[in-house]
Protein backbone atom coordinates (compact mmCIF):
# COMPACT_ATOMS: atom_id res chain seq x y z
CA UNK A 1 0.00 0.00 0.00
CA UNK A 2 1.03 3.33 -1.14
CA UNK A 3 2.13 5.61 2.40
CA UNK A 4 2.07 9.31 2.28
CA UNK A 5 4.81 10.90 4.07
CA UNK A 6 5.66 14.44 5.11
CA UNK A 7 9.13 14.67 2.59
CA UNK A 8 6.67 13.96 -0.41
CA UNK A 9 4.33 17.04 0.43
CA UNK A 10 5.32 20.55 -1.48
CA UNK A 11 3.73 23.44 0.47
CA UNK A 12 2.88 26.98 -0.48
CA UNK A 13 2.55 26.17 -4.60
CA UNK A 14 1.06 28.95 -7.22
CA UNK A 15 0.25 28.17 -10.52
CA UNK A 16 -1.05 30.07 -12.82
CA UNK A 17 -3.49 27.93 -14.57
CA UNK A 18 -4.57 23.91 -13.99
CA UNK A 19 -1.81 23.30 -17.16
CA UNK A 20 0.58 24.99 -15.03
CA UNK A 21 -0.50 23.24 -11.81
CA UNK A 22 -0.15 19.73 -13.42
CA UNK A 23 3.20 20.43 -15.16
CA UNK A 24 4.54 20.77 -11.43
CA UNK A 25 2.91 17.92 -10.34
CA UNK A 26 4.39 15.76 -13.10
CA UNK A 27 8.08 17.21 -12.53
CA UNK A 28 7.55 16.48 -8.95
CA UNK A 29 7.46 12.73 -9.41
CA UNK A 30 10.68 13.24 -12.04
CA UNK A 31 12.45 15.00 -9.59
CA UNK A 32 12.10 12.56 -6.78
CA UNK A 33 12.97 10.03 -10.08
CA UNK A 34 9.73 7.82 -9.73
CA UNK A 35 9.00 8.59 -13.44
CA UNK A 36 10.95 8.90 -16.55
CA UNK A 37 10.36 12.38 -18.12
CA UNK A 38 7.38 11.13 -20.86
CA UNK A 39 5.02 9.90 -17.45
CA UNK A 40 4.38 14.14 -17.53
CA UNK A 41 2.70 13.66 -20.95
CA UNK A 42 0.82 10.79 -19.66
CA UNK A 43 -0.57 13.21 -16.96
CA UNK A 44 -2.34 15.23 -19.30
CA UNK A 45 -3.58 12.19 -21.62
CA UNK A 46 -5.29 10.95 -18.59
CA UNK A 47 -7.16 14.21 -17.96
CA UNK A 48 -7.99 14.54 -21.78
CA UNK A 49 -9.82 11.06 -21.04
CA UNK A 50 -11.79 12.27 -17.85
CA UNK A 51 -11.41 14.63 -14.76
CA UNK A 52 -9.71 13.45 -11.81
CA UNK A 53 -11.12 16.27 -9.63
CA UNK A 54 -11.93 13.74 -6.74
CA UNK A 55 -13.68 16.48 -4.25
CA UNK A 56 -13.17 19.16 -1.76
CA UNK A 57 -10.74 20.80 -3.59
CA UNK A 58 -8.55 17.71 -4.45
CA UNK A 59 -7.36 16.29 -7.76
CA UNK A 60 -5.68 12.99 -8.15
CA UNK A 61 -4.02 13.11 -11.28
CA UNK A 62 -1.97 9.75 -12.46
CA UNK A 63 -0.82 8.34 -15.83
CA UNK A 64 -2.87 5.87 -18.63
CA UNK A 65 -2.53 2.40 -18.27
CA UNK A 66 0.44 2.94 -21.19
CA UNK A 67 2.24 4.84 -19.31
CA UNK A 68 2.38 2.42 -16.59
CA UNK A 69 6.02 1.58 -18.16
CA UNK A 70 7.56 4.95 -17.53
CA UNK A 71 6.86 4.26 -13.64
CA UNK A 72 10.63 3.85 -12.06
CA UNK A 73 8.99 3.28 -8.55
CA UNK A 74 5.51 3.35 -7.02
CA UNK A 75 5.03 6.65 -5.06
CA UNK A 76 3.58 10.20 -4.92
CA UNK A 77 3.41 13.53 -4.34
CA UNK A 78 1.41 16.07 -2.76
CA UNK A 79 1.53 19.95 -3.86
CA UNK A 80 -0.16 22.41 -1.95
CA UNK A 81 -2.15 25.57 -3.45
CA UNK A 82 -2.78 27.58 -1.05
CA UNK A 83 -4.15 30.44 -3.48
CA UNK A 84 -6.08 27.52 -5.06
CA UNK A 85 -6.53 26.79 -9.15
CA UNK A 86 -8.97 26.09 -10.90
CA UNK A 87 -8.86 22.77 -12.55
CA UNK A 88 -10.34 22.18 -16.27
CA UNK A 89 -13.62 21.15 -15.18
CA UNK A 90 -14.47 24.22 -13.71
CA UNK A 91 -13.79 22.48 -9.60
CA UNK A 92 -11.79 25.10 -7.35
CA UNK A 93 -8.38 22.65 -6.08
CA UNK A 94 -6.12 23.59 -3.25
CA UNK A 95 -4.02 20.03 -2.95
CA UNK A 96 -2.81 17.84 -5.66
CA UNK A 97 -1.90 13.92 -4.63
CA UNK A 98 0.20 13.18 -7.95
CA UNK A 99 0.13 9.19 -8.18
CA UNK A 100 3.57 6.60 -10.37
CA UNK A 101 2.22 3.25 -10.25
CA UNK A 102 3.21 0.62 -12.29
CA UNK A 103 0.05 -1.24 -11.23
CA UNK A 104 -3.03 -0.93 -9.47
CA UNK A 105 -1.37 -0.03 -5.70
CA UNK A 106 -2.10 3.54 -6.68
CA UNK A 107 -6.24 2.25 -5.68
CA UNK A 108 -5.44 2.00 -2.28
CA UNK A 109 -4.64 5.71 -1.58
CA UNK A 110 -7.31 6.73 -3.65
CA UNK A 111 -10.08 4.48 -1.71
CA UNK A 112 -8.25 6.07 1.53
CA UNK A 113 -8.75 9.37 -0.09
CA UNK A 114 -12.37 9.41 -0.36
CA UNK A 115 -13.21 9.89 3.49
CA UNK A 116 -11.89 13.35 3.07
CA UNK A 117 -14.74 13.94 0.46
CA UNK A 118 -17.52 13.48 3.94
CA UNK A 119 -15.08 15.93 6.13
CA UNK A 120 -16.51 19.26 6.59
CA UNK A 121 -13.87 22.14 6.36
CA UNK A 122 -11.10 20.25 5.45
CA UNK A 123 -10.11 21.89 1.76
CA UNK A 124 -9.74 24.81 4.03
CA UNK A 125 -7.69 23.31 6.21
CA UNK A 126 -5.46 21.97 4.27
CA UNK A 127 -5.52 24.94 1.70
CA UNK A 128 -3.51 26.82 4.87
CA UNK A 129 -1.62 23.52 6.83
CA UNK A 130 1.48 25.30 7.28
CA UNK A 131 3.10 21.74 7.95
CA UNK A 132 3.91 18.66 5.12
CA UNK A 133 2.92 16.34 9.04
CA UNK A 134 -0.30 18.46 9.32
CA UNK A 135 -1.21 17.54 5.55
CA UNK A 136 -0.46 14.05 6.36
CA UNK A 137 -2.92 14.13 9.18
CA UNK A 138 -5.79 15.48 7.66
CA UNK A 139 -5.16 12.79 4.21
CA UNK A 140 -4.38 9.48 6.05
CA UNK A 141 -7.20 9.99 8.62
CA UNK A 142 -8.99 6.73 9.27
CA UNK A 143 -12.14 6.87 7.68
CA UNK A 144 -15.13 6.36 10.15
CA UNK A 145 -17.61 3.85 8.49
CA UNK A 146 -20.56 2.30 9.91
CA UNK A 147 -20.57 -1.06 10.30
CA UNK A 148 -23.67 -2.71 9.18
CA UNK A 149 -23.25 -6.36 7.51
CA UNK A 150 -23.84 -10.48 7.95
CA UNK A 151 -22.14 -10.30 11.29
CA UNK A 152 -24.34 -7.58 12.71
CA UNK A 153 -27.78 -9.51 11.89
CA UNK A 154 -29.45 -11.90 13.36
CA UNK A 155 -32.28 -13.35 10.93
CA UNK A 156 -35.55 -15.74 11.71
CA UNK A 157 -33.96 -16.54 15.44
CA UNK A 158 -35.78 -18.80 17.58
CA UNK A 159 -36.98 -16.12 20.06
CA UNK A 160 -40.16 -13.77 19.88
CA UNK A 161 -40.11 -11.81 22.50
CA UNK A 162 -38.30 -8.00 22.10
CA UNK A 163 -36.49 -8.61 25.06
CA UNK A 164 -34.69 -11.74 23.71
CA UNK A 165 -34.18 -10.18 20.17
CA UNK A 166 -32.32 -6.96 21.64
CA UNK A 167 -30.49 -9.23 23.74
CA UNK A 168 -29.46 -11.18 20.51
CA UNK A 169 -28.67 -8.34 18.00
CA UNK A 170 -26.30 -6.49 20.78
CA UNK A 171 -24.63 -9.83 21.20
CA UNK A 172 -24.11 -9.84 17.57
CA UNK A 173 -22.56 -6.35 17.37
CA UNK A 174 -20.37 -7.75 20.56
CA UNK A 175 -19.19 -10.32 18.59
CA UNK A 176 -18.44 -8.65 15.87
CA UNK A 177 -16.01 -6.37 17.64
CA UNK A 178 -17.90 -3.16 17.39
CA UNK A 179 -18.44 -3.10 21.06
CA UNK A 180 -16.49 -3.87 24.50
CA UNK A 181 -17.97 -6.33 27.29
CA UNK A 182 -20.78 -3.05 28.92
CA UNK A 183 -22.55 -2.37 25.73
CA UNK A 184 -24.91 -5.54 25.78
CA UNK A 185 -25.71 -4.40 29.41
CA UNK A 186 -26.12 -0.96 28.52
CA UNK A 187 -28.69 -1.83 25.60
CA UNK A 188 -30.54 -4.20 27.40
CA UNK A 189 -31.02 -1.60 30.09
CA UNK A 190 -32.12 1.27 27.27
CA UNK A 191 -35.35 2.27 26.79
CA UNK A 192 -36.51 1.28 23.32
CA UNK A 193 -38.33 3.98 20.66
CA UNK A 194 -41.47 2.05 18.54
CA UNK A 195 -40.94 2.46 15.25
CA UNK A 196 -44.05 1.16 13.54
CA UNK A 197 -44.93 -1.74 11.74
CA UNK A 198 -43.42 -4.03 14.68
CA UNK A 199 -40.38 -2.59 14.69
CA UNK A 200 -37.82 -1.50 17.47
CA UNK A 201 -34.72 0.45 18.02
CA UNK A 202 -32.52 0.33 20.68
CA UNK A 203 -29.68 2.89 21.11
CA UNK A 204 -26.37 2.72 23.74
CA UNK A 205 -23.09 4.61 24.12
CA UNK A 206 -21.55 2.43 26.62
CA UNK A 207 -18.73 0.77 24.73
CA UNK A 208 -19.64 1.68 21.65
CA UNK A 209 -16.16 1.42 19.97
CA UNK A 210 -17.59 2.56 16.26
CA UNK A 211 -21.06 2.96 14.48
CA UNK A 212 -22.23 0.09 14.08
CA UNK A 213 -26.27 -1.23 13.31
CA UNK A 214 -27.49 -4.64 14.82
CA UNK A 215 -31.11 -6.53 14.00
CA UNK A 216 -32.51 -9.21 14.91
CA UNK A 217 -35.95 -11.11 13.60
CA UNK A 218 -37.86 -14.01 14.94
CA UNK A 219 -38.51 -17.22 12.93
CA UNK A 220 -42.62 -16.22 14.00
CA UNK A 221 -43.61 -12.54 14.53
CA UNK A 222 -46.08 -12.32 17.78
CA UNK A 223 -45.75 -8.46 18.08
CA UNK A 224 -42.45 -8.00 17.34
CA UNK A 225 -41.13 -8.37 13.53
CA UNK A 226 -37.25 -7.09 14.52
CA UNK A 227 -35.35 -5.46 16.33
CA UNK A 228 -32.68 -3.01 15.80
CA UNK A 229 -29.60 -2.02 18.31
CA UNK A 230 -27.90 0.65 17.34
CA UNK A 231 -24.08 1.58 18.87
CA UNK A 232 -23.39 5.11 19.02
CA UNK A 233 -19.96 6.02 20.49
CA UNK A 234 -20.25 8.89 22.93
CA UNK A 235 -18.85 12.51 22.09
CA UNK A 236 -19.32 11.42 18.34
CA UNK A 237 -17.30 13.74 15.92
CA UNK A 238 -18.79 14.99 12.70
CA UNK A 239 -17.36 11.91 10.64
CA UNK A 240 -18.74 9.56 13.40
CA UNK A 241 -22.09 11.43 13.46
CA UNK A 242 -22.05 10.94 9.70
CA UNK A 243 -21.18 7.40 10.12
CA UNK A 244 -24.68 7.16 12.40
CA UNK A 245 -27.04 9.16 10.19
CA UNK A 246 -26.28 6.86 7.49
CA UNK A 247 -26.91 3.41 9.17
CA UNK A 248 -29.82 4.83 10.54
CA UNK A 249 -30.90 6.13 6.75
CA UNK A 250 -30.67 2.51 5.90
CA UNK A 251 -33.24 1.82 8.46
CA UNK A 252 -35.91 4.62 7.53
CA UNK A 253 -35.99 3.49 4.30
CA UNK A 254 -37.61 0.26 5.23
CA UNK A 255 -40.15 2.39 7.42
CA UNK A 256 -40.77 4.52 4.27
CA UNK A 257 -41.50 1.18 2.42
CA UNK A 258 -43.79 0.19 4.77
CA UNK A 259 -42.21 -3.16 5.21
CA UNK A 260 -41.15 -4.20 8.24
CA UNK A 261 -43.01 -6.99 8.99
CA UNK A 262 -41.73 -8.73 5.97
CA UNK A 263 -38.08 -8.37 7.48
CA UNK A 264 -38.85 -11.27 9.38
CA UNK A 265 -39.67 -13.35 6.56
CA UNK A 266 -35.99 -12.73 5.06
CA UNK A 267 -32.20 -14.62 5.51
CA UNK A 268 -29.67 -12.59 6.27
CA UNK A 269 -28.42 -12.03 2.34
CA UNK A 270 -31.93 -10.35 1.52
CA UNK A 271 -32.31 -8.15 4.93
CA UNK A 272 -28.94 -7.03 3.61
CA UNK A 273 -30.16 -5.80 0.45
CA UNK A 274 -33.15 -4.55 1.79
CA UNK A 275 -31.53 -2.47 4.06
CA UNK A 276 -29.18 -1.36 1.43
CA UNK A 277 -32.27 -0.10 -0.46
CA UNK A 278 -33.34 -2.70 -2.13
CA UNK A 279 -37.46 -4.16 -1.85
CA UNK A 280 -38.18 -6.76 -0.52
CA UNK A 281 -38.64 -9.10 -3.52
CA UNK A 282 -35.73 -7.79 -5.25
CA UNK A 283 -33.87 -9.83 -7.55
CA UNK A 284 -29.84 -9.34 -7.98
CA UNK A 285 -28.11 -10.19 -10.84
CA UNK A 286 -24.32 -9.82 -10.89
CA UNK A 287 -22.27 -8.77 -14.14
CA UNK A 288 -18.86 -8.12 -14.72
CA UNK A 289 -18.05 -4.18 -16.97
CA UNK A 290 -15.25 -4.43 -18.77
CA UNK A 291 -12.95 -0.95 -18.35
CA UNK A 292 -10.03 -1.42 -20.82
CA UNK A 293 -8.28 1.80 -19.82
CA UNK A 294 -9.00 1.66 -16.11
CA UNK A 295 -10.97 4.81 -16.24
CA UNK A 296 -12.10 6.02 -12.44
CA UNK A 297 -12.63 9.62 -11.24
CA UNK A 298 -13.76 8.46 -7.78
CA UNK A 299 -13.10 5.12 -6.30
CA UNK A 300 -15.60 3.43 -3.94
CA UNK A 301 -15.67 4.11 -0.20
Amino acid sequence: MLELTPDAVLLDRAATDWRDALTQAGQALIAAELVETDYADALFEREAQSSTYLGNGIAIPHGTKPAARSVRQTGLRVLQFPDGVTWHDGNPISVIVTIAAAGDQHLDILRQLTHVLDTPGVADKLARASRGEDVVALLSRAPVTGRLDKATIAARVPVASREGLTAIAAARLHDAGVTGPGFVAAAMAARPTELGDALWLVEACVDARQPALGLATPAEIDTVAGVFVLARPSAPDGATQQAVNELLARLLGVLEAGEGRRLAELDVAQLLGRLAGESAGAEVLRVRVRNAHGLHARPAK
